[in-house]
């Protein structure tokens, strides 16, 4: 019997049930690359059978949390949307706990990467991702409000040939503060979070680490991005 309530709500309940498993969050994890991963690819990288991940992801995606796509004999996944993302990696700075890893050194390794630097979706995030967001924020490139100052406009073309053009069709911000999970503090979302990381990843200043959307500083970009590797966090 389904009980009633004196007044409509959002089924938040049943959105969190989509997540509510051990093995449908790693999912979600690993997607927040933002790339589409076949369902192949998702076993092999979790070491879960392919008809119990199968069924997890078929979950996930009536629920509205990932869409899929079939290409031949192929079935893609992805997340379904940005805003998806971002309530992924906000509710993940909320749970004040982790997914236990395996006690393995790879597994250590793997958590050290995904700390020091990840995609969120289509940013940047971990402590390279905060460090950006501090640094931005410290030149006055991007004021209290979240907009982009006259001096963020030069700096940002000037340093990255980023030329600040927001899409008048969007209804995404241009600059946001996203909650880093792992920072417990701000990194850069929005727009220019995705422009900076593709950025980046064109001039090979960051890499994407192999099977895991940890992402490499290249001695390039260390060279270039000194000034925000050696900026100190502000607790956004």
């Amino acid at each position: 019997m389904t009980r009633r309530f004196p007044e409509s709500a959002p089924n938040i309940a049943a959105l969190a049930t989509a997540i509510a498993d051990p093995t449908r969050v790693m999912i979600c994890a690993s997607l927040l690359d933002g790339r589409a991963w076949t369902l192949t690819e998702l076993s092999r990288a979790l070491s879960t059978p392919m008809s119990s991940l199968s069924e997890h992801a078929s979950l996930l995606i009536d629920h509205g949390v990932l869409a899929e796509r079939r290409e031949g004999r192929h079935r893609y996944v992805q997340i379904a949307s940005t805003d998806i993302a971002d309530w992924l990696e906000h509710t993940g700075a909320l749970a004040g706990e982790s997914v236990t890893a395996a006690p393995t050194l790879a597994a250590k390794t793997r958590d050290r990467q995904l700390i020091d630097a990840r995609t969120c979706y289509r940013h940047i995030a971990g402590r390279f991702g905060t460090q950006l967001f501090s640094a931005l924020t410290r030149r006055e490139w991007i004021d209290e409000s979240m907009n982009i100052t006259d001096a963020g406009r030069a700096g940002l073309a000037d340093d990255f040939g980023i030329d600040i053009e927001p899409p008048r069709s969007s209804t995404r911000p241009y600059v946001r503060r996203c909650l880093d999970w792992t920072e417990r503090r701000s990194h850069l979302g929005g727009v220019l979070g995705d422009e900076l990381c593709r950025e980046f990843l064109d001039r090979e200043w960051i890499v994407r680490r192999p099977k895991s959307r940890a992402l490499k500083i290249t001695p390039t970009g260390r060279t270039h991005l000194d000034w925000v590797l050696t900026t100190q966090e502000d607790h956004l």
